[in-house]
Formats: C-alpha cells, sequence, structure tokens
C-alpha cells in the first residue's frame, strides 16, 4: 500500500514537473492541454486539462493571461454552458469542436438568434445561419445547442427578457413582425422585377437581335383596293385578336389542323372577305393587334407566365414570321384606307407584344397612311368623332365601362357613345351596360391539346370587324367564319 502511494505521488510529480516546465501563460488552459497531448499523448486533451487545472490551484501564481472564463465583479455567470460579460457585451461559450473557449459579441449573438427563431419571421436554417454570420456550420451547430436554440423560441436573450418589461418586449415584436412583413414585401416585389428583366434579357439576347435586320428591309407598293366612296363617315375596326401565331394542333389530335401555314391563311383570306363586304371606303381603319398575337413569349417556349405551349416552330421563327405576317396583313388594310395600329398586350406574349409594337413603329416610321400608337399601357383608348373607343385583352376580370369613365372622364364626358373591345376568350359577345358596349371578339385560332381536352370547341373561329360611324357609333358588325381549308 506504501508502495502505491508512493508511485502514485511520483506521477503526480513528474506530471507537475512536466506542466510547471512546458505551461504557456500566454494561453488557455485547453490550448495548453492540446499541446501537452502533442507532446505526451499518456493522456488526453481531457486529461491533461484536468491536471492543468489541479496544478494551477496549487500554483495561484501561474494563473494563464488569456482568460477563460468571465472576470468575477466584470461578468454575469448565466449558465454552465456560457458566459455573459455585460461590461464588454460579449458572450463567451466553450466548444467542443473548437476546443476552447468562443467570443461572439452581443450584437451578433443576438442577431443569430432573431435569425434562428421562427417567431418574427421564417427562421433560418444552420447553414443559412452559418452562411450569413460567417461561422462554421459545425461551430454554429453546438453553438445554438449550448445556448439552448430552438426554432420555436421567442427571440430575445435572458438579458433582454431581465432588463425590459413585458409590455415592451410585445411592443418591441411587433415591430420585429412589421419589420420582416415589409422585408418580406420588398424581396417579393425586387424578385418580379428581376424575373421581368431576366425575362425580357433572355427575349432580347436570343429573339430580338434576330430580327433588327427586318425593320430596314423596304416596304413593298401597296395596290389599292377600289371600293365606292362611303355616304358616310366611319371607321372600321378590325382585330385579329387571339391569333396565336406559332400554336400546334395536330388534326388527328384535336380534329383539325393548326400551324403556320393555316394560321396564315385563315388570316389573309378572311381579311380580304370583310373588305370585299364593306358598304363603303372607311375615313380609317383601326386594327387591335397583340392581345395574344403571339402563342409564347420566352426563348423557352412558354407563355409569359411561364405556361409551357405546343408550337409548331421554334420561338426565334413565331417572332420573326409573326412579325413579318402583321406587317403583310397592315399592307393589305393600308390598301383600302389609313391604318391605325393599337396595341392589347395579351396574357400569352405580354413582352413579344411590345417588341412587335416597336418592329412596326420602326417600320411605318415614315409611312403617311399608318400611325402605330406606342404605348406600353395594356387599356389603349382611341376617339373618334363622336366616340370614345377602349381596347383591351380581357384576361384581367374588371368593370370596362367604369374603368373608361374614372380614366378617361373628360372623353366619356364629351363622347356620347362609348365602346370596348377585348378578347382573351375566344367567342363573340355584346353586352351594353353603363352606358358602355362591350363587344367581345373571335379567334381565328384553332385547337390545341389544351383546349380540345378541356372541351374549348363550341366557338365559332372567324373574323370579326366593326362599323363606328362617326356620329352615331357601332352601326354594323361583319364576320367572317373559317370554314373548311
Amino acid at each position: 500500500m506504501i508502495l502505491e502511494i508512493d508511485m502514485r505521488k511520483a506521477i503526480t510529480d513528474e506530471t507537475n514537473s512536466f506542466i510547471d516546465r512546458n505551461f504557456d501563460n500566454q494561453k488557455a488552459v485547453i490550448a495548453n492541454a492540446r499541446d501537452f497531448h502533442a507532446m505526451n499523448d499518456n493522456r488526453t486533451v481531457k486529461g491533461w486539462e484536468m491536471a492543468i487545472r489541479k496544478w494551477l490551484h496549487s500554483n495561484p501564481d501561474r494563473k494563464a493571461d488569456k482568460p477563460e472564463a468571465p472576470v468575477v465583479n466584470e461578468t454575469v455567470a448565466l449558465n454552465s454552458a456560457y458566459f455573459y460579460d455585460t461590461v464588454n457585451d460579449v458572450y463567451i461559450t466553450y466548444l467542443s469542436v473548437a476546443g476552447d473557449m468562443i467570443s461572439v459579441e452581443g450584437t451578433k449573438h443576438r442577431a443569430m438568434k432573431e435569425a434562428y427563431s421562427g417567431m418574427v419571421g421564417k427562421a433560418a436554417s444552420i447553414n443559412e445561419i452559418s452562411r450569413e454570420f460567417g461561422i462554421p456550420r459545425a461551430w454554429f451547430d453546438e453553438y445554438r445547442r449550448r445556448h439552448g436554440w430552438t426554432h420555436d423560441m421567442d427571440p430575445y436573450t435572458d438579458e433582454e427578457v431581465v432588463d425590459s418589461t413585458p409590455e415592451q418586449l410585445v411592443e418591441d415584436l411587433l415591430l420585429r413582425r412589421r419589420r420582416e412583413l415589409h422585408k418580406g414585401f420588398e424581396n417579393k416585389k425586387w424578385k418580379q422585377i428581376e424575373d421581368d428583366a431576366t425575362k425580357f434579357r433572355m427575349f432580347e439576347d436570343s429573339l430580338l437581335s434576330e430580327f433588327r435586320e427586318l425593320i430596314t428591309n423596304k416596304l413593298p407598293e401597296v395596290t389599292p383596293f377600289e371600293l365606292e366612296p362611303s355616304q358616310h363617315d366611319y371607321s372600321l375596326v378590325v382585330s385579329p385578336t387571339d391569333f396565336h401565331w406559332g400554336k400546334l394542333g395536330w388534326v388527328d389530335e384535336v380534329g383539325e389542323r393548326y400551324d403556320f401555314e393555316t394560321a396564315r391563311y385563315r388570316l389573309m383570306e378572311k381579311t380580304t372577305e370583310l373588305i370585299s363586304r364593306l358598304p363603303g371606303k372607311p375615313e380609317e381603319i383601326i386594327v387591335a393587334t397583340g392581345s395574344d398575337w403571339f402563342h409564347v413569349d420566352t426563348d423557352t417556349g412558354t407563355t409569359t407566365k411561364g405556361t409551357p405551349q405546343d408550337m409548331c416552330g421554334s420561338p426565334a421563327q413565331i417572332l420573326m414570321t409573326g412579325c413579318m405576317l402583321a406587317r403583310e396583313h397592315i399592307d393589305l388594310l393600308r390598301s383600302v384606307s389609313p391604318v391605325k395600329v393599337v396595341f392589347m398586350p395579351g396574357n400569352h406574349d405580354r413582352m413579344s407584344a411590345f417588341a412587335l409594337m416597336m418592329y412596326l413603329s420602326a417600320v411605318y416610321e415614315n409611312i403617311d397612311d399608318c400611325e402605330v400608337i406606342v404605348s406600353p399601357m395594356t387599356r389603349q383608348y382611341v376617339e373618334y368623332g363622336n366616340n370614345l373607343i377602349g381596347f383591351t385583352h380581357g384576361d384581367k376580370k374588371m368593370d370596362l365601362p367604369s374603368v373608361m369613365s374614372n380614366e378617361k372622364r373628360e372623353l366619356w364626358g364629351k363622347c356620347e357613345h362609348r365602346t370596348w373591345f377585348h378578347g382573351h376568350l375566344h367567342h363573340q359577345k355584346i353586352n351594353e351596360t353603363k352606358g358602355c358596349m362591350v363587344i367581345q371578339l373571335p379567334s381565328l385560332a384553332g385547337h390545341d391539346r389544351y383546349h380540345y381536352r378541356a372541351g374549348y370547341v363550341e366557338s365559332k373561329a372567324g373574323l370579326a370587324a366593326h362599323i363606328i360611324d362617326k356620329e352615331k357609333g357601332v352601326i354594323g358588325s361583319l364576320f367572317a367564319p373559317v370554314g373548311e381549308h
């Protein structure tokens, strides 16, 4: 027994001697323990740490200069897992993954807790906290466990709870939630702006550049279409809304064919048919175009909102040939009377419609008998004699007469006749309400898989023209139905 005690004393003396020779008071205890383990692995790092602390207890003059715990009267110990330095506003926490005590400024500590809490906004993940605050993932994972953080906790530290009244905390929490709500709104708004910008960049890079050269092509000579003079001045509204240039309809699948060839034939043939039925030469022809003139709006073959579509050509081909066809159609109408082009951006082709508008504006810039109204607005207005005429695609449900009376108050009171034209639903309908006539226009487009499977096959495809007397308003309508091709 005496021998055993002597051996223990010898070992202790040898350990203390080793520590006395090698202890570095410029380092923390745990750092010295790691160094000792590297020099003598007979003890673990934890074993050396315990031995050093016993040695320090017996040798108070050899305390490490680097503090590992808060100084008495300057810090408050909250629990065994961490210490809070009230003077310097620093949280000192031991992390086993770091093998040392780490110090985190109070502002950063509180910001991390708020971010990790789900009471104010969406709780951030461990990875998100790690990236945002520049702390290793494993460190934060242990850090939040040391502090007892969970996603369903409140965002306040113990010190904030002690120093504040419940009323103050409730008011502060409401302010934080309002701030998070505003932040979420701003983020969503800017995300939408970024998405729109991205869509336009894709459009510009892949499509717009390819048909810029079309603008410089010389316009062909227009052969006048001989019509008898009209007894009364009138304007003719011809609106090939919902044309869906580029749509694909396979006859074996949907019961009819619809492609580039079919669409062009329908447009030119039905326009010529309407012209032949006119009671005389109109004073002007208003061409309301856009309004889903194109079937797709992106380089990936989707609508503006991103819905994939069946196409009979590539997006670039659809855009370029669609612009050339719109020009061909306008030239046909120019052979009859001066033309005014009005745009109604649709839900399929919002950006492409603007490109078409700018293209036609450049093409007819110096042409006296063709006016292209350049405007990004989704609702357009034209004054003709005693008539106020509105144009919109129609995909947004709204009280159109009320909108017109509010947006064009002066013209509403000045003009005796008010008329709205819109598309979107692919079939004809006329309704008169609140002192305004609302005319829903048909579509020349054939069916695709979506329309066929949904059963939208009852409407009669065709092209409509509406006669607007300069003084008496809408006095007649013509319709050229699609027949067998």
